[in-house]
Formats: structure tokens, C-alpha cells, sequence
């Protein structure tokens, strides 16, 4: 069901794509976006459909997947409140490679590609914040591609859980909430069979670092001190990295200056 309702503007605003776009090109924007209501196990639109707009979630969840040809499918993304998807598919001019299916009842808002493209061109910022967003997720699938092949299932479980607590994982105490879609979808989001899901989440349950009350996730405190103390490992590399280029290019210069100096030069005595 496509809704038009005076507070489309406000909802476009709170998008970060969006953030100081230029008022014109916004207005544009607004006056091309529909607000539209899907029931569960609803199309936004199938696979190999040309793309005609992109869209924003603003409650439920969506899954995008690949189906093949024998009726398999891939989940290749879940897409949650506060998300958008399908916005890099408005360009190149090839079609949907993926479907994307309402996982509960969903209201979204569809952005029309005419208007995107129109308000690209008149502000260069927004076109840079769009290539942002279009690398994000190239980058975005190129991780979950290589955590397919190196990264074990309790891995990857622990990443997606840490991914949706967010900014609500507690730096002291426990960290609780709700898994947004149930374990058979995460299992095939995450490309890993339900029975392999069930043991890496005992496995995680066993270590100490998360408690599973049905769909209630407690993410322990234990855990917590682990990232930050990961994070501050990391911080720590940022830092120490130009001094470690450095001090290697110095070697790497010494190395090829001595190798230059003749076999009998004092050099080498």
C-alpha cells in the first residue's frame, strides 16, 4: 500500500545519505518518495526487475536474496530499521541481481531513482556521500564473502551479534536484546545450516560470553571487555603503524645503500 503523508520530508531528513543536502534537490527528493506499507512474506521488488527506485526501511525487516534456476536461495542481507538497500543497483543499468522479500510487516519509504539522479547532479556533496554508501557496501560484501571461506561459524555468529547491539553494547554489565528475525534466517544469512547455528551459539554459551533465553540475547560483560580491549589493540596499531613504515623504510634504504658499496670498501670491514 503506497501512503503520500506531510512527514515523508522529516523521515528523508533523519537519513544520513541526506544530511545537508541541497534544500532544492531535497525537496525534489521528498515530492518523489512514497511511504508503503508491505505484509509479511511481501516482494519489494523480484529479482531481475529493472531497478526504479531505492528504498529505506523504517520498521520490519527485509530479506534480500539470490534464487537460482532449482529453486535454492542465498540470503545474501537482512535489512533492519534505520537501513536502506538497493540503492546501488540504480546505476550501471542492469537489473536486480537479487529479490527483496518483507520478513515481517514492514513500512519502507521508496525514493525514485529519477529523483536521485537529478539531485546528484545538482550537489556534488551528495554524489560523494552516494559513492560512500555504494563503496560501504561493496566493502560490506566483500567481508562477509571472506568470512564465508576463513572464519568459523561461532565467528561469524559473534560478529553479526555484536553488529546489531551496536551502540547499545554496555562498556560495564551485561548487554540485553531481541534477535530481530528468527535463528532459521539468521542461520542462512550467515551461510551456515541451522544445526551449525545452534551448536556455535551453546559454543559462545559455554565460553561465557553470551546467554540465550529464545529470542532474548544476553551479550555478558565478559564480552565487552574483550572489545574494548580489541579496540584499544587496534587504536594502538593505528598509532604505532607510521612509525613501523617508517623504521622499515629506513632498513629497506640501508639495506640497498650497503649492498651498493664495493665488496672492498671499508664499509664492510
Amino acid at each position: 500500500m503506497i501512503e503520500t503523508t506531510p512527514d515523508i520530508a522529516g523521515e528523508i531528513g533523519k537519513m544520513p545519505l541526506f544530511t545537508g543536502a541541497d534544500p532544492d534537490a531535497l525537496a525534489a527528493v521528498v515530492r518523489a518518495t512514497s511511504r508503503r506499507r508491505f505484509s509479511r512474506d511481501e516482494q519489494v521488488y523480484r529479482q531481475g526487475a529493472v531497478p526504479r527506485a531505492f528504498y529505506h526501511v523504517l520498521s520490519g525487516h527485509v530479506r534480500r536474496a539470490i534464487a537460482s534456476s532449482e529453486g535454492e536461495e542465498k540470503v545474501i542481507d537482512i535489512v533492519s530499521p534505520g537501513e536502506s538497500f538497493g540503492l546501488a543497483d540504480l546505476f550501471g543499468g542492469a537489473a536486480h541481481v537479487a529479490f527483496a522479500e518483507t520478513v515481517a510487516p514492514t513500512v519502507l519509504l521508496e525514493i525514485d531513482k529519477g529523483a536521485v539522479m537529478g539531485a546528484i547532479e545538482a550537489d556534488r556533496a551528495l554524489m560523494m556521500r552516494v559513492l560512500a554508501a555504494v563503496a560501504h557496501g561493496k566493502v560490506a560484501l566483500e567481508r562477509d564473502v571472506a568470512a564465508c571461506f576463513f572464519q568459523s561459524g561461532a565467528r561469524r555468529l559473534l560478529d553479526y551479534l555484536l553488529r546489531e547491539a551496536g551502540p547499545r553494547l554496555a562498556p560495564v554489565g551485561d548487554t540485553v536484546f531481541q534477535l530481530p528475525v528468527s535463528k532459521r534466517l539468521i542461520a542462512a544469512r550467515l551461510g551456515v545450516s541451522a544445526e551449525t547455528l545452534s551448536r556455535a551459539l551453546r559454543e559462545l554459551s559455554e565460553a561465557g560470553l553470551i546467554t540465550v533465553r529464545g529470542r532474548e540475547i544476553v551479550l555478558r560483560e565478559k564480552l565487552a571487555v574483550r572489545c574494548a580491549a580489541q579496540a584499544a589493540k587496534s587504536a594502538a596499531a593505528a598509532v604505532l603503524e607510521p612509525v613501523a613504515h617508517e623504521r622499515r623504510r629506513r632498513d629497506a634504504w640501508v639495506e640497498q645503500t650497503s649492498l651498493a658499496r664495493p665488496l672492498g670498501s671499508r664499509a664492510w670491514i
